[in-house]
């Protein structure tokens, strides 16, 4: 079963985003948390559904793989391939593997897992509630179901304080709106929810999860001379990249993909064209700005929120506990 919009993430640049974005995303302080309440315990099975390059694997192997069973489903022949290379890396002491399926239909026996696992997984998907079904059906009763998603559309709103050359409330309003809008048209096209994390422990709930629970990721991401942490570091040189080395064919793709999702949103074809209008002015003017500020080692850029969860729910037991 094939979700609508779904993108080809072994592309090149989608592929090197799934590595580098990952390399801070979670402390490792907050993965131990984690595991210690879903109460993970070396030997166990684990299933991670749109394993991706198997992220969720080697962040927390050393919670479960010490003699345990890591398998990571995709249906990305192409990133499956990587990810077995990858696992002969981190997978020491217990057995790490892949399987080529759909999240909507995963290829494994009911009540299979200890522990199944996603990320950034649900916020793609046409169905996530059906992925979810599937995630609880191969789980087995006891076990434990995390989903680890963001609120993009939320965290998207926020108003950082920053060094960038700043904008009218109207033009705020004005970009807000569109945002909502182009969110919208992605929901109704199909290509997944924006907003999805304020709504999983609904669906979990639903679902028919117990003692669920959630954490938010606590790394508030700011930027501030003179750039002492390797995550500040890496962020201002994506930065740099996206504002140094314009890809006019993937900026082709990209407006191509907001019209689409704007207009089924609701948007108007003239406030389409009147948004990008504004966009590429104010690159035009700010571009260098920016890059001089990054250049010169005084850009800087406030705590931002991050709006990532990490959703936990348990499968009932068949029978009571004593």
């Amino acid at each position: 079963m094939t979700e609508k919009g779904k993108r080809d993430w072994s592309e090149k640049d989608l592929r090197k985003m799934i590595v580098d974005q990952r390399r801070f995303l979670w402390r490792d302080d907050m993965i131990d948390r984690i595991s210690s309440s879903l109460n993970l315990k070396h030997g166990i099975t684990a299933v991670d559904i749109g394993c991706g390059l198997g992220y969720l694997g080697w962040t927390f192997w050393r919670h479960f793989g010490e003699g345990g069973t890591y398998i990571g489903v995709d249906c990305s022949e192409k990133l499956l391939t990587d990810a077995r290379e990858m696992s002969e890396e981190w997978s020491n002491g217990g057995n790490a593997c892949f399987l080529k399926g759909e999240a909507c239909y995963i290829p494994l026996q009911d009540a299979f897992s200890d522990f199944t696992m996603c990320q950034t997984l649900l916020m793609h998907l046409e169905r996530p509630e059906t992925a979810l079904a599937e995630m609880i059906r191969i789980t087995k009763p006891g076990g434990a179901v995390m989903c680890m998603e963001p609120d993009n559309l939320s965290s998207s709103l926020a108003v950082p304080f920053s060094s960038r050359p700043s904008i009218t409330l109207k033009e705020r309003m004005f970009w807000f709106k569109a945002w909502i809008i182009w969110a919208e048209g992605r929901k109704r096209l199909g290509k997944g929810d924006y907003g999805i994390a304020s709504k999983v422990p609904k669906l979990m709930a639903d679902a028919g999860l117990v003692r669920i629970d959630s954490r938010v990721n606590d790394i508030p991401g700011f930027i501030q001379p003179p750039y002492e942490t390797e995550a500040q570091r890496y962020s201002l040189e994506k930065m740099r990249e996206h504002l140094d080395e314009r890809d006019e064919e993937e900026e082709k793709r990209w407006w191509k993909e907001y019209k689409e999702c704007f207009i089924a949103g609701g948007g108007s074809l003239s406030t389409y064209y009147r948004i990008r209008k504004l966009a590429e002015e104010k690159r035009e003017v700010n571009t260098e700005i920016i890059l001089d500020q990054v250049r010169s080692g005084s850009y800087y850029a406030g705590p931002r929120p991050m709006g990532f969860f990490c959703f936990t729910g348990f499968v009932p037991k068949r029978t009571k506990e004593k």
